[in-house]
């Protein structure tokens, strides 16, 4: 099957053949059939029907047109492994626990991540949906074709006539890549719908926080201190949003249709139910160990879309923008492909992206309909303290529900080590709930995980319909069977309609589930650990689709979701207390009111065009800058007068002494704060203009004030709790500590702010002007030792890069950029800071390190025209993923100057721009 010489011959003589046509730069002349262009070699798949032509552009994406969508699908599983197939191996093993086989000795750490992944089985969910699809299934013949064509790869590997690139098989031997199968597509896509949706962490976070609060900090204690500060939990984890913008203002449907069993009666209160702090200790160093290597949605995930209807459009024509944010991996999650059986007669024209490992587009658009994806938020796991029954006289252990006592059972797995050895684990599980988190068992209580990712669902079947829709109408039908992992799914189409969706299995909760009071801290809700003695349960049928958000074609012309609180269930600080239960813990909502912000300027003045939706996905604002800055200088200001006329302001003294003679430097970078436009360019290449560098300089210098003053702020109470909140929560707190201190629950009248300003650890009493200057300080001295005395060489782009990290650990050669890079050694250098909308997340934390790892993974905008789609985008790193390979870091170049070129969609428009034509015959 590999290329022989007399193919190799041919792609030299198609090289020729395309630059050297007269006039192919212009889109008038030149060859526009694909028989127009020469064969650079014939690759042979014998269960082929007929013959497949694939022509990559200069973009390396392959465009693949067959007779037939088996065809199609098994050529596309060949191509992608041939581009990605060490990418595909590594996802396959992490998501199903075999690492250890290949790997275990360099790594044993490895071992701890297989059992993460077997305890939540993603292999044998796998299994279970590929089992579950009948002969004749259209799902199960599609993932079939794209095994037979990436297990065809797989025999040249074996063969020896292709190799991994990198000396990746040196680490994966040809021996240890056996057959791929549907199952394992299905568990790589289980795994990103767990990991998109999942809440599994935070639950156990959050309830660990409330028990350490009511035991370090209760309002009872005999120290004032540690009584002010007994509201803890609310001003940590606070549920309003940071940013009040929704999608849509309430529940469809909600009240005009109020008679369904989908709405719950109000809950009475309840008491607060704390588990047991060592099985909740168990089960967070548990996961905290074996956690992947990877994640889809990275540390900072999320992501935006939005869709514009015609009538605001200059061309008159529905806009769509989509910019998914994930983890920033070498190869990219996604692959670029244009599957087409339409030129032969059939009804399939889709391009876009495929997610590594799976057949079909994911993300992307046809020639009537686009789409684009965020993710919803929505709270479809929960988590449940069992009471053991130990089992006497050689019965089972089991667990207390309802009245009665469940049998516990157990699965045993081997897991193979690269030494020779093997190593079983034994799981169990609550059948009506799910797994036991491993460690996490003591004598007399366990935690159990329930998920609806444990039931059988198909979203390739989702997927496979929503590739040939043709209007709103075919794409909610293909919808109803994307059940896991919910996703914010925008659409235009060539009819001129936009659309938002966001069908998926919402589980419906018990009433006395839904009866936690933020404001005094009490009752069950599903945000928290809940008994699992049978009242807290799922009930009933799954939440009716009516009342989940969607909208068409609204009023005010356009759609924006990103990752926020959808329909305002959150607005009033409790999102349990509504008609329907739908999540907690929503963005911050910062990206969407800057999102929405600029759409309502832009529609406001004149029609958008799809260069305005790129500009949109560049915008670097520094949203947080822009709230919190000018609380900032108001500090400052009352230092430099306490400085100036000691006394004036008797809480900052201790603080204006311990700067001392540094006054003068801190003064300067609040002048530079002063004068801050709240823009973040990275200024360090080419010539930056004098007011880019000051903008830079100023971002920096904010971005190292805001961690250090959080640790000044809260790192006391975070450390006596032993549980860090998020970054969006911390960034509520420090939003409303400094702007709005009435909100909080440890506000203190006396003192007309929250008592949070002051260090737990000190006898004196700490202001938040005395934490505002203690952290202007020591952000002065990071900067000044980091980069140098002169204010003018604080560059934001010196601190603030990134690097498309490889997935397979000990082959850094696949970073993009390489640490050899000439240029950008330590990463690229980039505009934005935390919670922006060109995402560029560094943390609140972290007081040195201001790179980061998740963003977009394409800035994808579609123009759906009466014609079919006008595309432009950019892939985070390239399609290939041989370091040697032209297109393996090339998109990258695009994606970091936030450039978005054209793609090629018609047959016209990908010959006249292909790279090769290669032909695949039975």
């Amino acid at each position: 099957m590999a290329m022989t010489l007399r193919a190799n011959l041919a792609w030299l003589l198609f090289t020729a053949a395309i630059l050297f046509w007269p006039g192919c730069s212009d889109s008038k002349s030149g060859p526009s059939r694909i028989e127009d262009l020469p064969v650079a070699g014939e690759i042979k798949l014998a269960s082929l029907s007929a013959p497949v032509e694939v022509v990559t552009d200069r973009r390396g994406m392959r465009h693949v047109y067959g007779a037939n969508e088996p065809d199609v699908i098994q050529v596309q599983g060949y191509l992608m492994a041939r581009d990605r197939m060490a990418q595909m191996e590594f996802l396959r093993r992490a998501v199903e626990g075999r690492l250890s086989e290949v790997a275990y000795s360099a790594y044993p750490g490895l071992l701890d991540m297989d059992i993460g992944a077997r305890f939540i089985g993603f292999g044998r969910l796998g299994k279970a949906i590929y089992d579950s699809l009948g002969a004749g299934d259209e799902v199960k013949a599609m993932l079939d074709a794209f095994s037979a064509g990436v297990n065809a790869y797989l025999a040249e590997l074996r063969a020896g006539t292709a190799t991994l690139p990198g000396g990746v098989g040196s680490l994966i031997h040809k021996d240890h890549l056996t057959d791929w199968s549907g199952a394992d597509t299905l568990a790589i896509a289980r795994y990103m719908s767990y990991d998109l949706s999942r809440s599994l962490e935070a639950e156990l976070d959050m309830t660990a926080a409330r028990a350490a609060i009511a035991e370090v900090f209760p309002a009872a204690s005999a120290d004032p201190a540690r009584a002010a500060r007994a509201g803890l939990f609310a001003d940590f984890w606070s549920f309003s949003p940071g940013e009040p913008v929704f999608t849509r203002e309430g529940i469809p449907n909600w009240p005009t249709d109020n008679g369904t069993v989908a709405l719950r009666s109000p809950a009475r209160p309840a008491p607060a139910f704390l588990p047991d702090l060592t099985v909740l200790k168990r089960a967070r160093a548990f996961l905290a160990a074996s956690r992947l290597p990877f994640e889809m949605r990275g540390a900072h995930g999320g992501s935006n879309n939005w869709v514009v209807h015609g009538s605001l459009t200059q061309s008159g024509f529905p806009l769509l923008a989509n910019d998914p944010h994930l983890g920033l991996d070498s190869p990219p999650k996604f692959w670029y492909v244009h599957l087409n059986t339409r030129r032969a007669g059939g009804d399939m024209d889709a391009q876009g992206l495929s997610l590594a490992g799976a057949p079909g587009i994911l993300l992307g658009y046809n020639d009537s309909v686009a789409w684009g994806l965020t993710t919803a938020v929505f709270d479809v796991q929960d988590v449940y303290q069992e009471t053991i029954v130990p089992g006497a006289g050689g019965n089972l252990d089991a667990v207390q529900w309802k009245g009665a006592t469940v049998p516990i059972e157990k699965r045993t797995e081997t897991i193979a080590l690269n030494n020779g050895q093997t190593r079983e684990v034994t799981f169990e599980v609550v059948p009506h709930h799910g797994a036991i988190i491993p460690d996490s068992r003591t004598t007399d209580a366990a935690l159990s995980v329930r998920w609806t990712g444990n039931d059988v669902s198909n979203e390739l079947r989702a997927v496979s319909r929503l590739m040939k829709a043709r209007n709103v109408t075919e794409v909610e039908n293909a919808l109803d069977f994307f059940e896991v992992g919910a996703q914010c799914f925008v659409t235009i189409t060539r009819d001129g309609d936009i659309f938002w969706s966001t069908q998926s299995k919402v589980p419906r909760r018990d009433p006395r589930a839904l009866t936690y009071d933020p404001v005094a801290q009490s009752g069950f809700a599903p945000a928290f650990v809940l008994p699992g003695s049978g009242e807290y349960e799922w009930i009933g049928t799954f939440v009716d689709e009516k009342y989940l958000p969607h909208d068409q074609n609204p009023s005010k012309g356009y759609i924006a979701t990103a990752n926020q609180d959808l329909v305002g269930l959150s607005a009033d600080g409790n999102p349990f207390n509504d008609p329907v239960y739908l999540g907690f813990d929503w963005d911050v909502g910062h990206r969407m009111a800057r999102i929405r912000a600029r759409l309502e300027e832009l529609l406001s003045s004149r029609k958008a065009t799809p260069e305005d939706m790129i500009a949109i996905q560049a915008d670097d604002r520094s949203v947080l800058g822009a709230k919190l800055t000018a609380a900032i200088v108001a500090e400052l200001d009352r230092a430099e007068a306490e400085a100036a006329h000691p006394g004036t302001h008797p809480d900052l003294a201790a603080a204006v002494a311990a700067v001392g003679g540094d006054m003068p430097a801190v003064i300067a970078l609040r002048d530079r704060l002063k004068a801050w436009r709240f823009s973040t360019p990275p200024a360090v290449e080419g010539a930056p203009t004098q007011s880019e560098i000051d903008e830079s300089v100023a971002t920096s210098i904010f971005n190292a004030i805001v961690p250090r003053l959080v640790r000044l702020s809260f790192g006391d109470e975070v450390e006596a709790i032993g549980v860090r909140p998020g970054d969006d929560y911390m960034a509520k707190t420090l939003q409303w500590a400094l702007l709005e201190p009435q909100r909080l629950a440890t506000y203190n009248d006396s003192i007309q702010d929250t008592v949070l300003w002051d260090d737990l650890t000190t006898p004196e009493r700490e202001s938040r002007g005395d934490r505002v200057l203690r952290a202007a300080h020591q952000a002065r001295a990071f900067l000044s030792t980091t980069l140098g005395a002169d204010l003018a060489g604080w560059r934001w782009g010196k601190l603030h890069r990134v690097t498309f990290k490889t997935l397979i650990p000990f082959f850094d050669a696949f970073d993009i950029p390489q640490s050899t890079d000439p240029d950008f050694p330590n990463g690229f250098p980039r505009h934005g800071d935390n919670f922006g909308v060109d995402a560029s997340h560094t943390g609140l934390w972290d007081e040195s390190d201001f790179t980061y790892g998740s963003g977009p993974q394409q800035r994808l905008v579609v123009e759906m025209t009466d014609q079919g789609p006008r595309v432009w985008n950019a892939l985070a790193g390239g399609e290939v993923h041989d370091y040697m390979s032209p297109h393996h870091a090339d998109e990258a170049q695009y994606w970091r100057k936030n450039e978005a070129p054209p793609l090629f969609f018609s047959e016209k428009d990908v010959v006249q721009n292909a790279e090769t034509r290669e032909r695949f015959a039975p």
